[in-house]
Parts: structure tokens; sequence; C-alpha cells
């Protein structure tokens, strides 16, 4: 061999060995690619690979895992946020805030006749929540609605362990749940066309929260 040739093919070895070590991805994990690390250690691992190559692979594995945790961050403050308080989708009534992750009411003062205004308006209508053929049994006309409410156990929910009004709690109270569309045991929204609107809903959590009266 020429010493020409000779030259070229020491050059060529060392580049070839340096580009496949290159090729086998490791990472410091400092780009977010800590995944493709992984990969590299997994490269290093025949018994001919020196032991930095298959410790730096690993390490890049290492930094791929971390990246995925921090993804999961999980879903905010459960302190103090009314969306998440105490837990993950735990929503707070309207007029409602978040205090050391319990829902905690507000000052505001309701008349129930506010509130009935509201359930004569959307709920006791024909076929839906009003006379003898009421659904779930529950009449929400004028003369029935506070004493169908307050302190009586949801049809819908076995056990009769759920209020469909808890004085003073409307975190506890199944007619919010409904409302809301949040924690419900069956059943659909209500009412099901038209939502309430969330000023119409902090009416009748402000009422609950301030005891339920009549």
């Amino acid at each position: 061999m020429s010493n020409r040739w000779m030259r070229v093919w020491l050059f060529a070895v060392p580049c070839a060995a340096v580009l496949g070590f290159a090729g086998t991805g490791c990472s410091d994990g400092s780009d977010g690619s800590g995944g493709a690390g992984g990969e590299g250690g997994a490269g290093g691992s025949p018994a001919s690979s020196s032991s930095s190559s298959s410790g730096t692979g690993g390490t890049g594995g290492q930094g791929g895992a971390g990246g995925q945790g921090g993804a999961g961050g999980g879903c905010g403050d459960t302190m103090t946020d009314p969306l998440n308080c105490g837990a993950c989708d735990n929503q707070c009534a309207p007029g409602q805030t978040c205090a050391g992750g319990v829902c905690t009411c507000g000052s505001a003062s309701v008349a129930f006749a506010d509130v009935q205004a509201i359930l004569s308006a959307s709920c006791a209508i024909g076929g839906c929540h009003s006379g003898a053929g009421a659904k779930q049994g529950l009449d929400l006309t004028n003369a029935n609605a506070h004493a169908e409410l307050v302190d009586v156990p949801a049809e819908q929910c076995a056990g009769g362990t759920r209020m469909r009004v808890k004085a003073g709690d409307p975190s506890e109270s199944y007619l919010i749940d409904k409302i809301m569309n949040v924690d419900k045991c069956s059943g659909n929204k209500m009412p099901p066309a038209i939502a309430l609107s969330e000023d119409k809903i902090q009416t009748i959590s402000d009422w609950i929260c301030g005891g339920a009266m009549p």
C-alpha cells in the first residue's frame, strides 16, 4: 500500500469510530431529549463497549425520564384554586372561594324568593318538576320547593347520603351538582336544554351558604 493510501486509511478508521459513537444518541438531557439518551445507554451495553460510553448513555436515559415527570405537573394549587379545591377537578360553587383546600362561602345574603324565581322559570314547568307527576318526585312549584329541597335525600343517589340541598354547604348540595353538571349520581344536567347562567347559579349557591332559609 502506498504511503498516500496508508495516510487516508489511518485517518478514516478513527473518524468512523468517532462517528459511530456519536450515532448512539448520547445526550446530557439539557435539550429535553433525554429519551434519546436512554437509547444511547442501551447501545453501550455490549461487553466491548467502554464503561464511560455505557455510563453516559444511562445518564441520558434518566434525563429523559425526568422530562416526562415534569410533563405530569398536576392540576395546580389545590389549596386555593376554586376549580381544583382539595383535589383535581373538585370545583367550588360560584361565589365560593377555596381556602386551605376547602370550598368556603362568602358573606352574600339571598332570599329564597330570588331562588324561587329561577326555579319557577327554568324547572317548575310542565313535564319537569311541577305537580303530582314531577320528575324524581321533586316538585319545585312555589308551595312545595323549599320543603322538597332542604335536607331531603336525592332520589338519584343510593343510600340517602346526599341531600338535594344541604343548608350552609353548596359543595355538598346535589342541586348544585346537577346544575353545574359535576359529580352526578345519574341522569343529565339540569335544566337539560338551556344551562343556568353563572349569576343564577351563584344566587342559588349564596342562598344555600346563608342557611337555605325559606
